[in-house]
């Protein structure tokens, strides 16, 4: 789990973000290392101090006195440049890998696509807003933990040495001598916990990254009811949300306590571990110092080196719980940075192929489009439509025509036969809900072609939407502040301002009167003469602009074309450039 995180995120270093990476990087582990000789420097100055004490020095205790201010100023300003260069990485580095899965999440409408395979982890929009923080953040005090404990256990073991000794135990004639018996104890006892501590734990991260999975699934529950609000509150549903929100709740909370439980487990060592590390040094140096083999000063430098040896060896001790989180959204960014990997890279399990034609056409031949298992839900669908034409799929082949939609707007990719675009042709799609992002309605219309600000306020009085013309530059939640019909409306307008050569109306007129309707198409029409549109379903207006006409009815289960009006009978020509 941890290489493969490693390997997900090394490019920070590399590339655009390098300089960046590099500079903090650096400057953190200068500051670690830094701080960790200015710890060794206070032990030391213990040791002169209490031996001062115990001589009754007085000279020299002022004189320690008077340093350790600077002392403090020191470490208080590592402290400062650590927290700064600690943070600001963070920020920086999950910066960088939540725009590298946002995009990869967004781009190429793999979010559309992941749904369509079945391969979509649960809550994507969690991980990367939530787990991209917690598989982040961590690594950075994982790392300046981990750099500190081995620069403290290679000096104040030296320390531990020095000023221990050896322990020579004798009883009867015999006599034997322990060397560096505080630094094997030392060792010892931070082997004994930390192997407890694995044992103990071992089923922690399994346990918290069920709960984090819980946790979204509640959010999750609830965002429904506030996305889905009206429709709720019409139908009268909201017995079976509160239901479902209770049973997201249930889970969560049961998956809590099973965490808590192996916490609680846990805890008995941690804490334990905690009591005894002041004092097992104390115990240890208490011969020597009793039998006149260490001065005061030597018993308090050995008790702090030991503890220091000893929260630097039970680094895993100490950040356990935290390794466990992080190893729990590690999985679960690494899950959707797979995922993305392989919809990206995965072959089409059918053979339905997306080409150019050499004219103004757009063509169908013989395509049949299958679901996620294989199964067929349209087939035999065949027709050609010149520029200009405006084309009405009707009748009751339910998701096979949105099927149909999606497979000409090229998202759906399981089928055979082919369907053939007009030369150089760019696709809109025109939704029966649209989705507005906060941002401004200038930039909601131009999307990726700018155009003058008079043209778009003229699309929306066309449309209208003049009333819009004054807030262009404005931000807020369209969703709200719009109804539905005027989104519609703005998604015309939009349409029109793309200026595509293919134009599909999924119902994009049904919350609209029938008068408006028409008058709102045949401005779409006027504006785009060439271009070929397709609309689905009943909404007002569609019939009467429709040159051409198909009827979709189930048969066995497939959809097919049952009845078309305003097609000539010749077959349509071979497209001959493949995407």
């Amino acid at each position: 789990m941890a290489i493969r995180f490693a390997r997900l995120t090394r490019h920070f270093w590399r590339g655009e973000s390098a300089g960046r990476a590099w500079f903090w990087t650096l400057l953190l582990a200068a500051g670690i290392i830094l701080s960790v000789f200015a710890n060794v420097t206070i032990n030391r100055w213990n040791g002169w101090f209490f031996d001062a004490l115990e001589r009754k020095d007085g000279h020299s205790a002022l004189v320690a006195m008077g340093v350790f201010p600077v002392l403090v100023f020191v470490v208080a300003g590592l402290g400062v440049v650590i927290l700064r260069a600690r943070e600001t990485f963070q920020v920086h580095w999950r910066q960088w890998l939540t725009a590298r899965l946002a995009d990869g999440w967004v781009g190429e409408r793999r979010f559309f696509r992941l749904g369509l395979t079945g391969t979509e982890p649960a809550n994507p929009e969690y991980r990367i807003a939530d787990d991209v923080r917690w598989a982040t953040e961590p690594v950075v005090d994982f790392a300046i933990g981990l750099l500190s404990s081995v620069i403290t256990i290679a000096i104040f073991i030296e320390i531990l040495w020095e000023i221990g000794g050896s322990l020579n135990l004798s009883w009867g004639e015999s006599s034997i001598a322990i060397p560096a018996y505080l630094v094997l104890a030392a060792i010892l006892y931070a082997v004994i916990v930390s192997a407890l501590v694995t044992t103990v734990g071992r089923r922690l991260p399994g346990l918290i990254a069920a709960r984090n999975e819980s946790e979204a699934g509640l959010r999750f529950a609830l965002m429904r009811i506030r996305d889905h609000g009206e429709a709720i509150a019409l139908a009268r549903t909201e017995t079976g949300e509160r239901h479902a929100v209770a049973r997201s709740h249930e889970i969560l909370v049961r998956r809590w306590l099973a965490m808590i439980r192996q916490r609680a487990r846990l805890t008995w060592i941690t804490n334990g571990s905690g009591a005894l590390v002041p004092v097992v040094p104390l115990l240890l140096a208490a011969p020597k110092y009793l039998g006149g083999e260490m001065t005061l000063g030597g018993v308090v430098q050995v008790a702090a080196a030991f503890v220091a040896v000893q929260n630097a060896c039970n680094w895993l001790l100490d950040n356990f719980m935290r390794i466990a989180e992080w190893l729990a959204a590690a999985r679960r960014v690494n899950e959707l940075a797979d995922a993305l990997a392989e919809i990206e890279f995965r072959p089409p399990v059918q053979s339905l192929v997306i080409a150019h034609a050499p004219d103004h056409v757009l063509r169908l031949q013989d395509v049949t489009l299958h679901d996620g298992t294989g199964l067929p839900l349209a087939a035999g669908i065949d027709f050609a439509l010149p520029a200009g034409a405006t084309l009405h799929v009707v009748g009751d082949a339910g998701f096979a025509k949105n099927t149909l939609l999606q497979a000409i707007a090229g998202l759906w990719q399981q089928g055979e036969g082919m369907i053939a675009l007009p030369r150089s042709a760019r696709v809109a799609v025109v939704p029966q809900h649209l989705q507005l992002p906060r941002t401004s309605l200038r930039h909601l219309l131009q999307g990726d072609r700018p155009r003058p600000a008079p043209d778009v306020a003229a699309a929306l009085r066309r449309y209208g939407l003049a009333t819009l013309t004054s807030r262009l530059d404005g931000e807020d939640d369209w969703n709200r502040a719009l109804t539905r019909g005027d989104r519609q409306r703005l998604a015309l307008a939009r349409a029109e301002l793309g200026g595509c050569e293919v134009v599909l109306l999924d119902e994009a007129t049904n919350a609209l009167e029938a008068e408006a309707a028409l008058d709102l198409l045949a401005e779409l029409r006027a504006a785009l003469p060439e271009a070929v549109i397709v609309a689905f379903g009943q909404s007002p207006g569609f019939g009467e602009i429709a040159t051409h006409r198909i009827v979709l009815r189930r048969i066995g289960g497939v959809a097919r074309i049952v009845e078309r009006d305003g097609f000539a009978e010749s077959r349509p020509a071979e497209p001959v450039a493949a995407l």
